[in-house]
């Protein structure tokens, strides 16, 4: 969605405070219009009305708002009265969405606070006031979405506007002949509260997450049991797990309790390990707190560790009771942990979602911003593709593997360097010289062998060591996706259009490996 959101309503409904929070949550930038006017004329508004006229006012007004309707990703809070004239309102409908913050007078009044009521002459006539305000009721109606703000505090209301904007999707993923929710939602704690009623809950997290995200979800599951764990890949290992398993004993945890693992790939592979593999099998669910979890982790049923530098070696095929996409935790992300996510999402969308890729080829700036109902979307279509694909083929042992795009020697880089780089950048370099490799037999050409790398580039590490063929080679050997000894690549005949092959030499992949490093920015 790269339209703006507009704020109408009355003075005193809260439009410069809720849209601060607004763009704050959903990664956009924010004008408050009557303080850009007052920028503009060098004057304050009340001031221009004297001097000036509300006419003069009136034009330069409508003139901002066409300037700041052209730019479009933004959230603005308008002035009390610009809606009222139609071609305002016109303007705002084609360039975005109108939201009006219903508040009754005395709301309006409360919100602005004695000192600000004795400052406004307008609020000294209680008569001309209460018809200003009845007639400004019958415009601001006209709107795409009404919010009654009476009462609520302005991160209740912030709640209320994105979760509307952001919308909620349900999805039945067929895991194995088993139905697995996938619930994409602002309100993740709410999603989980019929799961979670009447039985016992760990909530596994990481210890920044703990912080973050983790008090929502204690509140609205009755302060369950916390255990936390080391944020990264270091910590997906049989010695994390080892430890969690003695705490869940310690704890008395039971088979029927339900485990809830609470953040990104890191968190949710190891806490489905835990959880398939603790008594033979306790109930659980993800909830994915990052883009890379959403697009790809949290959805497909596999649990795994780390097995020194190779990637999900111990692990096995497993169903949660749900999988819940926290859109709300996506305003959160840091934009390193944005590209990661983007880079899973891509690589699903070239292999098996035409539309997905197109996407992110076009929206690209404004998912790396951190444009959360852009982000939504790229989660909602990449679970809905991945769900796709497992649904054909749960474990593994066919049509799955397309997924593994990028993966081939891009786990291999990401071992080769210690875990300290990356999934998402180090799948990016794979993505590349996987692009190389395809161009070289002669399988993608021109344009789109070109759209893709320029789409890849942005989101390649700055820095990071590349092993050689035969470096990588041993690594690669030991994918747990290989059959007969043979290391198998994903290659690409076009957006769509994967091909599994075994037969890639040494000498073929360090030729895509040169040419990646000759071009790489890195």
């Amino acid at each position: 969605m790269s339209g703006n959101l507009y704020l109408t309503g009355f003075m005193g409904a809260g439009k410069t405070t809720v849209g601060r929070g607004l763009a704050s949550a959903l990664g956009r930038g924010f004008v408050d219009l009557d303080e850009r006017l007052e920028r503009v004329l060098g004057m304050p508004i009340a001031r221009v009305f004297t001097e000036q006229g509300e006419e003069a006012f009136r034009r330069a007004e409508s003139q901002e708002l066409q300037k700041v309707a052209a730019k479009g990703g933004l959230v603005v809070a308008t002035g009390g009265g610009l809606p009222v004239a139609e071609a305002n309102r016109d303007n705002m409908r084609a360039s975005g969405t109108i939201i009006f913050l219903q508040a009754d007078l005395a709301e309006c009044r409360r919100r602005l606070g004695p000192q600000e009521v004795a400052q406004r002459p307008m609020w000294q006539d209680e008569a001309a006031l209460l018809e200003l305000f009845n007639q400004r009721q019958e415009v601001y109606s006209d709107c795409d979405l009404n919010i009654d703000v009476d009462g609520s505090a302005p991160e209740q209301i912030v709640d209320r506007i994105s979760a509307e904007i952001v919308g909620q999707d349900r999805l039945e993923a067929d895991l194995g002949g088993t139905i697995c929710p996938v619930i994409s939602t602002w309100d993740g704690p709410a999603a989980l509260q019929p799961l979670a009623q009447g039985r016992r809950v760990v909530i596994l997290t990481d210890r920044n997450l703990a912080r973050l995200q983790a008090p929502r979800y204690q509140k609205a599951l009755g302060d369950p049991l916390l255990l936390t764990v080391a944020p990264g890949e270091r910590s997906k290992s049989l010695a994390t797990a080892e430890r969690l398993y003695k705490a869940l004993l310690s704890a008395r945890v039971e088979r029927g309790d339900l485990l809830v693992a609470l953040g990104g790939g890191v968190v949710t592979d190891l806490g489905a390990y835990v959880a398939a593999t603790y008594k033979r099998g306790m109930g659980f669910a993800l909830v994915s707190t990052s883009l890379l979890g959403c697009v790809d982790a949290a959805v497909g049923g596999k649990a795994g560790v780390n097995l020194g530098q190779a990637k999900n070696l111990v692990g096995c095929f497993t169903i949660p009771q749900a999988v819940v996409l926290d859109l709300k935790a996506l305003g959160t992300l840091p934009r390193k942990y944005i590209a990661d996510g983007l880079v899973e999402a891509y690589k699903t969308g070239l292999v098996a979602a035409p539309d997905l890729a197109a996407m992110i080829q076009e929206q690209l700036a404004d998912l790396l911003r951190g444009e959360v109902p852009a982000l939504a979307q790229a989660a909602r279509l990449s679970a809905r593709a991945k769900a796709q694909v497992v649904a054909e083929d749960f474990t593994e042992g066919g049509r799955r593997r397309i997924l593994n795009l990028g993966h081939t020697y891009g786990h291999a880089v990401e071992g080769y360097n210690n875990f300290r780089l990356s999934h998402g950048r180090a799948v990016a370099l794979g993505l590349a010289v996987v692009a190389r490799l395809s161009a070289d037999r002669g399988l993608l050409h021109g344009a789109v062998l070109e759209e893709i790398l320029s789409t890849l580039e942005p989101l390649l590490p700055k820095k990071a060591e590349l092993p050689t063929a035969q470096e990588a080679w041993p690594i690669m050997v030991n994918d747990k996706k290989n059959l007969g000894g043979k290391v198998q690549f994903v290659l690409l005949e076009g957006v769509g259009r994967p091909l599994i092959v075994d037969d890639v030499s040494p000498e073929e992949l360090q030729a895509a490996i040169d040419t990646v490093k000759e071009n790489w920015r890195g």
